[in-house]
């Protein structure tokens, strides 16, 4: 892989775990935030506690993307982004274009999801 692809690779990582970060910050307060008014009955109770876990389910996704996405970074400093780490073949860069933090080829990934060992 071109050393242009690479840093190109780089920056888009940087840019995309910026905005998560922001993101999560902004979800995370919002979530512990909601529903928190007095005298409501249980039923607004329940309503809001079932939000909350919603928009925490929500903040859980975006913090398990920014794991990929710090990984993806570590393989690019130690020499071995866009090698899957499945079979060790070279991982497609259109694929890489279009899933930046990708950790398998193709082939692996379908596998791997038929047999319900991975989800993201």
């Amino acid at each position: 892989m071109d050393a242009k692809f690479l840093e190109s690779q780089k920056e888009v990582l940087l840019k995309m775990r910026d905005e998560i970060r922001q993101k999560l910050k902004e979800k995370y307060n919002d979530a512990m935030s909601f529903g928190n008014e007095e005298g409501q009955d249980s039923a607004d109770e329940a309503y809001n506690l079932y939000s909350k876990n919603i928009m925490l389910g929500r903040v859980e996704t975006d913090a398990l993307k920014l794991n990929l996405i710090d990984q993806a970074l570590k393989r690019i400093e130690d020499g071995t982004y866009g090698v899957c780490i499945e079979c060790g073949c070279d991982i497609e860069e259109k694929r890489l274009k279009y899933v930046p933090f990708a950790r398998y080829c193709v082939d692996c990934k379908s596998e791997l999801e038929k047999k319900g060992l991975i989800k993201m």
